[in-house]
C-alpha cells in the first residue's frame, strides 16, 4: 500500500497504478514526489471545506445559487450596447448539439473535417451577403477584438500608424482597440460628434484625415444609436488620401439600410451574437465579424483564416479548403498577421444555421420589428414628457433623456426590476446625472412596449 494515496471515485488511478507509476520513477511514496517542495511552504492540516455532497444535493445547491440570477426570460430587456436579447429556434440547438460540430475546434486537417469547412464556408457566404463585400474570414471573439484587428490590418496595408475613430464608439470597444495598438505603436486620434445630433463631426474627420493616417473607424448606427449621414463623402475624401474606411456595423440594421460595400467601406466589422450567435451567457459567447472588399495583396493581410472551394485533384469533386491561414501556427512568425488562435467556430455555425432558418423575409422581418418597436416607444415616450438626448434618426437604440443623479441610480435599477423590466444601460456624460441607452430587440410585444412607458411615468411622478 503506498503511502498518502487514497482512491477517489472520479479519479481512474488505482492504487496498483500508483505503485507502478511511482516504481518506474524510482520512488517510494507519494510524499517522496513532493520532496522537493520546501517544507515551510507546504500545507498542513485539513483544508477548511464543507462536507461533501451527494450529485443529487450538489445539484440541488447549484440550483439554489442560480435561483438568484435575473434573466431575460423573467425580466423584460431593453439593453443592447453590442448584444440581444434573441430566440434560438429548437432546430438550431438541435443541430448545434450534433458531436461532429459541437467538439470541432478547428479544421487543421480539411480533407477529414469537410462538415466543418463547408459549415464555416456557408458563414463566410452569408456574412458577405448581408454586408455587401466579397470576402470574410471565419470568425473573431468578437466586435471588439474586430476593432483592433481592424486597427491593425489597415496599418499594415497603408504602412502608417495613426488610426482615428468616432467619440460614438462603444466605450468596450475604444477599449479594447487601445490595448490592441499599443505594441504596434499606432497613435489614436478622437473624432467628435455633434451634441444635438449624435453625429459625428464630419468637417472634424475630413481635417484630421492625410497621408499619416491608415484608417477611419465609424459605427453605424453608433454606440449613442444614431445612424450616421454623409458616409459616402467621407469615404470618397478617405480613399483620395489613401486612407481605408472601417465600418462598425450592427448586423440587424443592415436588413433595412444599405449594406457598408455598397457606400464604398472597405472593412466592415460587426457582432454576430445578435444574429443568432448565441443567447446572453452573462455576456459571452460572442462572434466577431470581419469583411473587405477582395484584393490579393490587402485581403493577405486579414487576421484569422479563410475557408474556400475548390475541386479534388483525383476525381474532380467539389472540396473546401482552409484558402488562408495568416496565423503564426501555420506560417512564418514575421509573415503571420495575429495572434487570434481560435475562431468561433461553433458560435459562427449558430449563427449560420440561425440566418438560414430565417431566410431573407425573416431576416427582414425581425429588423423592422426592432425598428417599428423603437420609434413606437420614443413616440410614446415623449407623449409622457419623456424625450431623447439626441435627435439624429436611430435604427433600434436611442438614448433616454433621464438625468438620474448618482445617488438614485441604484434606486432606480431597482424601481424598474420591480417591475420586471431591464431598463438599458446607464449613460452619463459627467458621471454625475445618467441617462439610459435603450434597445428593442424583437421578443419585445406592444405590452412590454406600453410597461415601460408606464414605469418610466411612474418614476417621474
Amino acid at each position: 500500500m503506498t503511502e498518502g494515496f487514497k482512491e477517489h471515485p472520479y479519479l481512474g488511478n488505482s492504487q496498483q497504478d500508483v505503485d507502478e507509476m511511482l516504481q518506474y520513477l524510482g520512488l517510494k511514496s507519494i510524499e517522496e514526489l513532493y520532496s522537493d517542495i520546501p517544507d515551510e511552504i507546504r500545507f498542513k492540516g485539513e483544508l477548511d471545506l464543507p462536507h461533501y455532497k451527494s450529485e443529487y444535493e450538489l445539484l440541488e445547491a447549484i440550483k439554489a445559487k442560480m435561483s438568484k440570477n435575473i434573466t431575460t426570460r423573467e425580466v423584460r430587456s431593453f439593453m443592447g450596447g453590442g448584444v440581444l436579447d434573441i430566440y434560438m429556434p429548437a432546430l438550431q440547438d438541435e443541430v448545434l448539439r450534433r458531436t461532429e460540430f459541437y467538439s470541432a475546434y478547428t479544421p487543421y486537417q480539411p480533407e477529414t473535417s469537410q462538415g466543418t469547412t463547408q459549415a464555416l464556408f456557408e458563414y463566410q457566404s452569408m456574412i458577405c451577403e448581408l454586408v455587401g463585400m466579397n470576402v470574410a474570414n471565419c470568425s473573431l471573439y468578437d466586435w471588439a477584438t474586430a476593432v483592433g484587428e481592424a486597427a491593425l490590418m489597415a496599418s499594415r496595408i497603408t504602412k502608417r500608424y495613426k488610426f482615428i475613430y468616432t467619440a460614438a464608439t462603444a466605450p468596450n470597444r475604444e477599449a479594447v482597440l487601445k490595448n490592441y495598438v499599443v505594441g504596434a505603436n499606432l497613435e489614436l486620434e478622437e473624432i467628435p460628434y455633434d451634441p444635438t445630433t449624435g453625429k459625428m463631426n464630419i468637417a472634424e474627420a475630413k481635417a484630421k484625415m492625410d497621408d499619416t493616417v491608415a484608417g477611419i473607424y465609424i459605427e453605424n448606427p453608433n454606440f449613442l444609436g444614431v445612424i450616421e449621414d454623409g458616409l459616402e463623402e467621407i469615404i470618397a475624401d478617405a480613399h483620395e488620401k489613401g486612407v481605408k474606411v472601417v465600418i462598425g456595423a450592427d448586423m440587424n440594421s443592415l436588413a433595412l439600410m444599405k449594406p457598408p460595400g455598397e457606400y464604398g467601406a472597405d472593412i466592415c466589422i460587426g457582432e454576430g451574437q445578435t444574429i443568432g450567435g448565441g443567447p446572453l451567457n452573462f455576456g459571452g459567447p460572442l462572434l466577431g465579424i470581419l469583411a473587405m472588399q477582395f484584393d490579393r495583396r490587402e485581403t493577405r493581410q486579414m487576421p484569422g483564416r479563410i475557408v474556400g472551394v475548390t475541386i479534388t485533384s483525383n476525381e474532380g469533386e467539389r472540396a473546401f479548403a482552409n484558402t488562408l491561414e495568416t496565423r503564426e501556427q501555420h506560417i512564418k512568425r514575421e509573415r503571420a498577421t495575429s495572434n487570434i488562435c481560435t475562431n468561433e467556430g461553433l458560435v459562427a455555425l449558430s449563427c449560420a444555421i440561425h440566418l438560414a432558418l430565417l431566410g431573407p423575409e425573416g431576416y427582414k422581418d425581425t429588423a423592422e420589428t426592432m425598428y417599428l418597436s423603437a420609434h413606437h416607444l420614443v413616440k410614446e415616450l415623449e407623449k409622457i414628457g419623456v424625450k431623447r438626448v439626441f435627435n439624429g434618426e436611430f435604427f433600434n437604440t436611442f438614448i433616454l433623456d433621464l438625468k438620474i443623479p448618482e445617488s438614485k441610480k441604484q434606486e432606480f435599477i431597482n424601481f424598474m426590476l420591480e417591475r420586471k423590466i431591464f431598463p438599458g444601460i446607464p449613460y452619463s456624460n459627467d458621471g454625475e446625472n445618467y441617462d439610459y441607452i435603450v434597445t428593442t430587440s424583437y421578443l419585445l410585444c406592444e405590452e412590454d412596449l406600453n410597461d415601460y412607458v408606464k414605469a418610466i411615468g411612474e418614476w417621474r411622478s
